[in-house]
């Protein structure tokens, strides 16, 4: 079975019509957003685009947050049903976990953003992570993770050069991690591509999905990305960085057509 999974951090959704517009042309069959509030949650339902919808202004933990906007959504159209939601635990309103089923096919569904790596976020950061990488260890697979991870600091195309933030964060992002990076996958099914990107980005990163530091003044970093766990098969992925830029939001809109075992 093969479908399309949409990934994107829509810093609060500021522009609805754009960013739902950007969304509706990819035609993805699970979407998974961050930092999403309950303005962003009636724009995603009024929309009619995806025939279920499940957030974490929905869940208890809602109640107890005091953050403006932050908050996960998971929608899928109507041939996939959503179970119960669910939040990792530390990451309340920043992750978003459920299961989606499409006749005989199950998957598990997880949408998160990690702390930043500045003030309280540096100091919740490790902590987060390392509990992330435990508890996707133990959900059942097939599992599909979109994820703005606020890393790694320096997205190497050799993962074992590349570099972290924080401690636990390899635990998820690097070598060995329990899911996959579909980007990396994908390259390494057109090494000629690779080699094009690398001859321009020899340190990475692989693409752009954020830009960090002032403007005119600014690194490009990858800290959005979709995730796999084994035997799921990468057909296809884009990085809509200006397109999400103009749309309102300032990280790329990853998209990936996949294909399950």
């Amino acid at each position: 079975m093969r479908l399309r999974i949409a990934s994107w951090n829509v810093r609060g959704m500021p522009q609805p019509v754009d960013q739902l517009g950007l969304l509706a042309d990819q035609h993805a069959d699970i979407l998974l957003l961050q930092d999403v509030g309950p303005s962003a949650v009636r724009a995603v339902v009024d929309s009619r685009l995806w025939g279920h919808v499940t957030d974490t202004w929905s869940l208890p933990i809602a109640s107890r947050s005091i953050s403006r906007r932050g908050g996960c959504l998971i929608a899928s159209t109507n041939e996939w049903i959503l179970g119960t939601a669910a939040p990792v635990p530390l990451f309340s309103s920043r992750s978003l976990a459920v299961t989606a089923s499409h006749g005989e096919a199950t998957l598990t569904l997880l949408s998160c953003y990690a702390p930043t790596n500045t003030g309280l976020g540096r100091k919740e950061r490790p902590a987060c992570l390392s509990t992330l990488a435990a508890w996707l260890s133990a959900v059942p697979t097939p599992l599909v993770l979109g994820m703005d991870a606020n890393g790694p600091r320096v997205d190497h195309p050799n993962i074992d050069q590349s570099r972290w933030w924080t401690d636990g964060e390899a635990l998820v992002l690097g070598a060995g991690a329990r899911t996959s990076d579909v980007l990396r996958l994908w390259y390494v099914d057109h090494p000629i591509e690779l080699r094009r990107r690398v001859r321009y980005y020899p340190n990475g990163p692989l693409a752009d999905s954020y830009h960090r530091g002032r403007k005119g003044k600014y690194l490009r970093c990858r800290y959005d990305s979709i995730r796999v766990s084994l035997g799921i098969s990468v057909v296809d992925v884009r990085y809509l960085y200006e397109e999400a830029v103009r749309a309102g939001s300032d990280h790329a809109l990853v998209i990936t057509d996949i294909a399950l075992p």
